[in-house]
């Protein structure tokens, strides 16, 4: 089927950018860098969604209070584990009657993280061992200079030593931490082709004894190699009682192309859809925008690791805060149902997409072949892998009409396996019309990944309208 061109794409950034002039704003694929370089985890990604959010008026929700619904507020509420939160625009009338305009996305990405016990000396090297999260590309993240971050935790302690425990509770009580040590700390070397005739025809990755990385070499003490790296963190890992810690590219996104119309980068799937939903919805709080209904942005941990966390997509955390609001709100009889609201609502399943690679053109069907910098993709599975049905994929084409941006499709090849996102999740979940989309981009799942210049701009302006309710 034939989809709308783009009349007027939000920011076409296919021409090489001329340098900014004072006060000048930078574009969206620029400004998506900057919010990328300080998400190197989800722990941080949730942190910079809601310092942007922050600077647009909203105050945070206690998740283990009462919400005090107000229609026109402006609120948001992390998870305890600090990797997931949504975000929320209250309605002026209640969801049970208008509705959830909803965009869902996840924080988390494939990379590698600490083992419980990480620290091994061998061959006159000092490692840290790694476990691997999601499904990466292996082979991505050798000779790849890797920085660290993630969180440290440790217990309150009393003048004796002993951890504190909650009067309530009676738990320890414990204090979390935010580490990002930005420089090239690590490193996990490739073995020579001359050691190895025939990698390049196998070269199989061992993620138990292939993907550990280096981070001193000489015999010295291990423990004074660890003190150096706590030095250089500000941590003294003495003291801590557990952690949370990736190893993360150190190698900047930036971006690239005579036209620089290419972003290269980690961790594109899925915080290029996060930043697009966050500065959708940041967007509609701008101008004329249907403030009927109540807009919510839910940003997810654990996505790529089949969502079956306390924070993921398959737990309870979207549907008890969506519930809450129901009830809560004042335009809510106390004869209606809140899970009325579900059947009012739609919800975008927003997941990075595969654009078709010009070197393995035939991994595509040929009418499903997503191009990089052409716009959004809608994604569509018969066996139900992702959530698109005829009606939500009409909603979500009429979206980028009205937005005046191209739109793409994309099934995968029927003699291959296809991937899944948090739509089919929160389509069960909630019982709501659910659509599955992204932008198209490269290297899904390596430790540098690729997508297009002008597709996040396009992608803001589809959120934009979707929110707003309002080309």
């Amino acid at each position: 089927m034939a989809r709308a061109k783009s009349v007027k794409p939000v920011a076409q950034a296919l021409g090489a950018a001329a340098p900014l002039l004072a006060g000048q704003e930078p574009e969206p694929a620029d400004r998506y860098i900057q919010w990328l370089r300080r998400s190197p985890t989800p722990h941080h990604a949730v942190v910079a969604v809601t310092e942007r959010l922050a600077e647009n008026g909203f105050e945070a929700w206690d998740y283990g209070a009462r919400l005090p619904v107000v229609p026109g507020e402006r609120r948001y509420v992390v998870h305890p584990d600090g990797k997931s939160v949504i975000a929320v625009v209250v309605g002026e009338r209640s969801p049970v009657r208008a509705g959830y305009a909803l965009v869902g996305a996840h924080t988390d990405s494939p990379d590698l993280r600490l083992r419980l016990n990480p620290l091994s000396q061998s061959a006159g090297v000092t490692q840290l061992t790694t476990q691997f999260h999601g499904g990466l590309i292996r082979r991505a993240w050798l000779d790849r200079p890797l920085a660290l971050a993630g969180a440290v935790y440790h217990a309150l302690r009393d003048k004796h030593g002993r951890p504190r425990l909650h009067e309530i509770t009676g738990l320890p009580v414990m204090v979390k931490r935010l580490v990002h040590l930005d420089e090239p700390v690590g490193l996990i070397p490739d073995l020579a082709i001359h050691l190895d005739r025939e990698k390049n025809d196998k070269g199989a990755i061992n993620p138990q004894t292939m993907l550990n990385a280096i981070v001193a070499s000489g015999d010295g003490d291990a423990n004074a190699v660890l003190a150096r790296l706590a030095q250089r963190a500000g941590v003294d890992f003495a003291e801590l009682d557990g952690f949370d810690l990736h190893f993360v590219s150190a190698q900047a996104p930036q971006r690239v192309g005579l036209d620089r119309s290419l972003v290269v980068g980690a961790r594109h799937d899925d915080l290029a859809m996060v930043w697009c939903a966050l500065e959708g919805l940041v967007a509609s709080l701008h101008g004329r925008s249907n403030t009927v209904r109540t807009r919510v942005a839910a940003f997810f941990d654990a996505e790529e690791t089949g969502s079956l966390t306390s924070s993921g997509a398959a737990s309870s955390f979207l549907r008890d805060v969506l519930l809450r609001i129901a009830r809560q709100h004042p335009d809510t009889d106390s004869r209606d149902d809140a899970e009325q609201a579900f059947a009012h609502s739609f919800c975008i399943s927003a997941d990075m997409a595969h654009a078709v690679h010009p070197n393995y053109a035939d991994m595509h069907d040929k009418n499903h072949a997503p191009r990089i910098n052409q716009g959004p993709v809608l994604k569509a599975n018969a066996s139900d892998r992702y959530a698109t049905t005829g009606e939500t994929g009409a909603v979500f084409a009429a979206l980028c009409e009205a937005a005046e941006v191209r739109l793409q499709d994309y099934v995968v090849k029927q003699d291959m396996a296809c991937g899944t996102t948090i739509g089919p999740i929160t389509s069960a979940q909630l019982a709501t019309r659910v659509v599955d989309v992204g932008l198209p981009m490269w290297a899904m799942h390596s430790a540098a990944e690729t997508c297009g210049a002008s597709d996040l701009a396009d992608m803001v302006e589809v959120m934009r309208v979707f929110y707003a309710g309002r080309a």
